[in-house]
């Protein structure tokens, strides 16, 4: 952060800085440039004695009438008359001649920035250009305060007669430097400062509302609606000084412009006090911040007066914004002093914005001739602001973030045991929020997968080696099944009982991509020298309860169904036809169409526990790719020797499965088949021989 400061208050510096004005001194109402270069240094400001003359048009200018002299710049209130000094109120023409260089190949300019409170430029006679209609009376008169850029004659003798009227504010005169300069170097200027303005407003706006939106995310930080108000203030006294960048977006009226400015002014003292006040309460003073506020509130309906009034407080009110700071300095330094938390960057800033507020009041009473600087110093204090909440803020996240990743951490390792894909189908959102008896109806996809003969296998194994081996296949198979949409929903010793809630066909490729997955790590066990492994995989298809079992003390998330069951007889089927992956009727049915995959039908198999037997199919892409290939081939003579079967013709049924037997002397199914026609056809031999 702190870098960050750093290179903020460099960028606002480099955007500050320009090439500063020569003073250039005229004398007698004339000046010699002729010997001036333009290249070493570009600007040149025009002070120095101008020819005064009080109430006189340029027009109506006769050099002899006159022989007054008045130092620019400088607002011609008090100057000496023979009837008495000069109020701000009145019309007045400057003169100044000019001598350039005679072999000057550049087109010049003249740079004339607002004055008090509307001019019109003429050059050799010429009107140019201004700000506002001057008159010599109020009825012909238009204020206006604006900078304006004029291209001068390419002649070497120029005279610039600047005509300034004031009927509005309580002081009048040319009050800001009138800069000649090459054409190009003038607008470069004005645009840079323009953008300069247009950058400290934006930066301003946006850490406003960041801290508008802060206070409406913590209600109890009154500290961010404090330096919320008093970065608006300072925001609203930009846009309407300076270049006045408002008036380039909107068309806003003098008399307005003049009370914004004012506004922003009489507000930016309390608001900043407020500010600090509500930081380090036990070291403000409460009735210090009501008198400033009264103060404030006074003068602020002091702008329903006309301007000539209400700008009079300038002379008056630049005393109390500077003890205003004073008295907010005193009371950092009180706290710091205390060690209270960031004390120490606000006094910094502090003081940053005092410096520039009081060359701001010093640069607009006409006492030196600088630039208003307070805006930037207002965007450092703000930056040094962020800074300070920055750090509090990030002490604060770091705690919630370790907060945060104990509660991943937690949440994950709950996440092992019961999944989050359970808690999402059972509505929770968190494991936390399960309670005992919380259940929903679904229609999901079962999958049994069983290791065959895994008792036997699992005596010849230590108790360590056993888990080693488990852990070991269930590592390769439980991938698969997160990757095909479904989730692991208990271990069953060997076995896996998994659920898919979208697709039927996600079951049925899990499958098939288990088989492919087991068929390579059998690969890796014979080059270990271990026997391989047969995993039988059974899917059914049907509604269930998905819900929370258990008591109080001990709670588990568990499906309650017949279709979980009949989904662990068929798994248990795969065992009698030696088949990979045998599913129900029920889920071929509804996959037919989108299934994907071969199969062939089997028969119908009396399960236990149910009245009527269930019809099953079996998925030949289970087998390795040879086999299924073979396999696939015959399907045809496959059906026909079962139907024979089912027809009870044994004869043909033997034939057929025979010849399929020659082809494929692995086919467990056929095999399994033909035995059951010899039996068959033996049984009826001895019923009829009987």
């Amino acid at each position: 952060m702190k870098k960050l400061l750093f290179v903020v208050i460099l960028l606002l510096f480099s955007c500050l800085s320009e090439e500063r004005n020569v003073k250039a001194e005229a004398q007698k109402g004339f000046l010699n440039l002729s010997q001036h270069s333009f290249v070493k240094e570009p600007f040149v400001a025009l002070n120095g004695e101008w020819k005064f003359f009080w109430n006189t048009a340029p027009s109506q200018i006769k050099e002899t009438d006159s022989d007054l002299f008045l130092n620019l710049p400088k607002h011609w209130n008090g100057f000496a008359m023979n009837y008495g000094p000069l109020s701000g109120i009145g019309h007045a023409s400057f003169r100044l001649k000019l001598k350039l260089n005679d072999n000057l190949q550049e087109t010049m300019a003249l740079t004339v920035h607002e004055q008090d409170t509307s001019y019109a430029i003429y050059v050799n006679g010429k009107y140019l250009g201004g700000a506002g209609k001057p008159g010599s009376n109020q009825n012909e008169y238009i204020p206006e305060v604006k900078s304006t850029i004029v291209v001068l004659p390419q002649t070497s003798e120029i005279t610039i007669d600047l005509y300034i009227a004031n009927y509005v504010h309580r002081k009048g005169g040319i009050w800001n430097d009138v800069v000649i300069s090459t054409y190009n170097k003038a607008e470069s200027r004005l645009t840079k400062r323009k953008i300069n303005e247009t950058m400290l407003s934006s930066i301003l706006s946006f850490v406003g509302i960041f801290f508008l939106v802060m206070y409406f995310y913590n209600r109890d930080g009154k500290h961010t609606i404090g330096i919320f108000l008093f970065a608006a203030a300072v925001l609203l006294r930009t846009i309407s000084t300076g270049e006045r960048i408002l008036i380039e977006f909107f068309d806003v009226p003098y008399w307005i412009l003049l009370r914004l400015e004012y506004l922003s002014w009489f507000w930016s003292a309390p608001l900043l006090y407020h500010y600090f006040y509500t930081i380090f309460p036990e070291d403000f003073s409460k009735k210090v911040g009501t008198f400033f506020y009264t103060l404030s509130s006074v003068l602020t309906l002091g702008l329903l007066l006309p301007p000539i009034y209400f700008t009079e407080t300038a002379s008056i009110y630049p005393i109390a914004f500077v003890a205003n700071g004073m008295i907010i300095l005193v009371y950092l330094y009180r706290a710091y002093m205390k060690k209270r938390m960031q004390s120490r960057p606000l006094l910094f800033g502090m003081l940053l914005v005092l410096i520039a507020a009081t060359n701001d009041v010093l640069h607009a009473e006409s006492y030196i001739h600088t630039m208003y600087v307070a805006p930037a110093s207002v965007v450092i204090f703000v930056f040094l602001q962020v800074i300070t909440f920055g750090q509090m803020v990030r002490q604060s996240m770091t705690k919630t973030l370790e907060f945060a990743q104990e509660q991943k951490q937690l949440s994950s390792s709950f996440s092992r045991f019961v999944p989050t894909e359970f808690l999402y189908h059972l509505g929770k959102s968190d494991i936390r929020y399960v309670d005992l008896g919380d259940q929903v109806q679904k229609r999901m996809t079962i999958l049994f997968a069983d290791i065959r003969s895994f008792t036997e296998f699992s005596e010849t194994l230590t108790p360590k080696q056993n888990f080693d081996f488990l852990n070991s296949y269930l590592q390769r198979v439980g991938p698969i099944i997160r990757h095909n949409n479904g989730f692991i929903d208990k271990f069953i010793g060997d076995a896996v009982m998994a659920l898919f809630p979208y697709d039927i066909n996600d079951a049925v490729k899990a499958a098939v991509e288990m088989q492919d997955a087991i068929r390579i790590y059998n690969g890796h066990r014979a080059n270990c020298g271990y026997i391989p492994i047969e995993v039988g995989i059974g899917i059914h298809t049907g509604n269930l309860t998905l819900g929370i079992l258990g008591e109080h003390k001990r709670m588990e998330g568990t499906v309650i169904s017949d279709a979980v069951n009949l989904a662990s007889r068929i798994e248990g089927i795969t065992k009698l036809f030696s088949a990979r992956i045998v599913i129900s009727a029920d889920t071929f049915i509804e996959a037919s169409e989108g299934l994907g995959y071969h199969y062939r039908l089997l028969d119908r198999v009396a399960i236990k526990g149910k009245t009527n037997s269930v019809f099953v199919v079996e998925v030949l892409d289970g087998y390795d790719p040879e086999k299924a290939a073979r396999l696939i081939a015959i399907k045809d003579d496959y059906t026909l020797a079962l139907d024979a079967f089912r027809r009870e013709d044994y004869e043909e049924a033997i034939d057929g499965f025979s010849k399929l037997l020659d082809k494929n002397p692995d086919d467990s199914v056929s095999r399994l088949f033909l035995d059951r026609c010899h039996e068959a056809k033996e049984k009826t031999k001895m019923e009829f021989g009987s």
